[in-house]
């Protein structure tokens, strides 16, 4: 099974390059480092500035990576380039993503919950959070078409509490733990465009996320099921007693893409669950799926 690397800019004065089916890193003007293209799943800078040329963008795209551009204190992502050419039937797909009719997405929105639900059981589970995990499971088969009961938000309130205790609260500008729940959900995030793109779709139509300044809602949809992996990784770090945004838990982060794990019988890794995830989806707007699901890990293959 094919591992992916993300590659991270956060000091400034970087130059980034291409050269042979290699993505090269330098410093005043010396290489200090090279990776296979074909084993990069995102570029991700957090670094105030970064030197790139055209080629290497042009580079970039022909490979379907994305190249992610984030804020350097929160490490939310701002902006990503994203190729327009990654899939042999790339108009087909487009076309009937665009035709897609509101029963059939709110369908689809109902498995991405239902799954996302029924994961953060069986993560509560692998904690032996019982109970919490069982009201969870139970809301995972209750989940209506476009989750109008809400129970998405429902199960989040719960699943945080039993995960990180009463005192945590979930919050994206925050300058504590979440900035490495953060980190690690902009690694998903640019894995999810990757993937997105790959299937001949497009990230800015969305399933369910419609926010009119948000570039890719599809990505935020399809990638909802595979948070808890994140969360996983936080909360081991966690328990390490080192909850800063060093070095070492980046790259514990970015390690889940590649993280294994037993689902539906056979080993996978994230980033192929997500891989699988937007070739189904692409495949139930062609109409040669009938229904779209999510498989999911259980408890006993999590940790």
């Amino acid at each position: 099974m094919k591992e992916y690397r993300v590659v991270e800019i956060a000091e400034d004065a970087r130059t980034l390059a291409s050269d042979r089916g290699f993505l090269l890193v330098k410093e005043k003007g010396e290489e200090i480092g090279r990776i296979e293209l074909d084993s990069v799943s995102a570029v991700i800078c957090n670094a105030n500035w970064t030197m790139l040329g055209t080629p290497l963008i042009s580079k970039l795209a022909e490979y379907n990576i994305p190249l992610v551009v984030c804020d350097k204190r929160s490490k939310i992502p701002k902006c990503a380039l994203i190729t327009l050419d990654a899939n042999w039937r790339q108009g087909k797909v487009l076309e009937a993503q665009a035709r897609c009719s509101i029963p059939k997405n709110k369908s689809a929105w109902q498995s991405i919950i239902s799954a996302k639900l029924e994961q953060q059981g069986n993560v509560l589970l692998s904690y032996h959070k019982d109970t919490g995990a069982e009201k969870l499971l139970a809301y995972s088969k209750k989940v209506k078409s476009d989750d109008i009961e809400n129970l998405e938000g429902r199960g989040a309130a719960l699943y945080w509490k039993e995960l990180m205790g009463e005192k945590f609260k979930r919050d994206k500008n925050a300058d504590n733990i979440n900035i490495l729940f953060n980190y690690g959900y902009t690694i998903l995030r640019a894995c999810a465009i990757r993937f997105i793109c790959a299937a001949g779709l497009h990230p800015s139509l969305g399933i369910h996320h419609c926010s009119a300044t948000n570039t890719y809602r599809l990505a935020d949809d399809i990638m909802e099921p595979f948070r808890v992996f994140v969360d996983i990784a936080v909360k081991s770090i966690e328990e390490l007693g080192d909850d800063r945004l060093t070095a070492e838990n980046k790259k514990r982060l970015c390690g889940i893409l590649n993280k294994r794990y037993i689902r539906n019988g056979n080993f996978t890794s994230v980033s192929q669950m997500m891989s699988d995830t937007a070739t189904d989806l692409a495949k139930y707007y062609l109409g040669e799926l009938k229904t779209f699901e999510i498989k999911t890990v259980k408890s006993r293959n999590l940790m």
